[in-house]
């Protein structure tokens, strides 16, 4: 008497607050609401997966780097008493906008034909060097010794990833290199 019985599915339901959750028996009593918010959070990443042209490595590295470059940064503004939310959220767009870039380049390898994801993959070891020469200038900033090795390294990998100027540019076009 007194127990809560549990379904065969492992989840129990229970009333919090006059709103219907389920727990988890298995899992240790994770708690979910009906299932709305993770339809919801699977539609959301299979649509992003889609357009990112899939989930692999360089991106989720991608994502970490620009993680600790907007730490970092919130750390080194804080250090020079620089900080303020405007410029807080300036960063998180820019940080927004690098995805849109990567979407870019996925949706060229696709047009293109491209199976090995060439451009995306491009543009995110692209990304990922800036923002990680951010994270080396934002740490420098708080006064933290840097290995010199890490910053050739990064600056090596951007500009392998990088076309100049020089190669974008048609001297016959109108058009000025971005």
């Amino acid at each position: 008497m007194g127990s809560t019985p549990v379904r065969m599915d492992g989840w129990t339901p229970v009333l919090v607050d006059d709103e219907a959750i389920r727990i988890n028996e298995k899992s240790g009593g994770l708690i979910m609401k009906d299932g709305f918010i993770s339809s919801l959070v699977a539609i959301g990443a299979g649509i992003a997966s889609t357009l990112l042209g899939g989930w692999d490595k360089s991106l989720e590295i991608l994502l970490i780097f620009i993680i600790m470059d907007y730490i970092t940064g919130v750390g080194a503004a804080f250090k020079t008493k620089t900080l303020k939310s405007s410029v807080g959220f300036e960063g998180l767009m820019k940080k927004g906008a690098i995805f849109l870039i990567v979407i870019l380049a996925a949706q060229l390898d696709r047009i293109t034909g491209n199976t090995a994801g060439v451009f995306r993959t491009s543009t995110a070891f692209f990304f990922i060097a800036n923002d990680g020469l951010s994270i080396i200038e934002n740490v420098g900033e708080m006064g933290v010794k840097l290995p010199g090795f890490i910053t050739g390294a990064l600056i090596k990998l951007r500009d392998e990833n990088e076309d100049t100027d020089d190669e974008k540019h048609d001297p016959d076009s109108d058009r000025k290199p971005l």
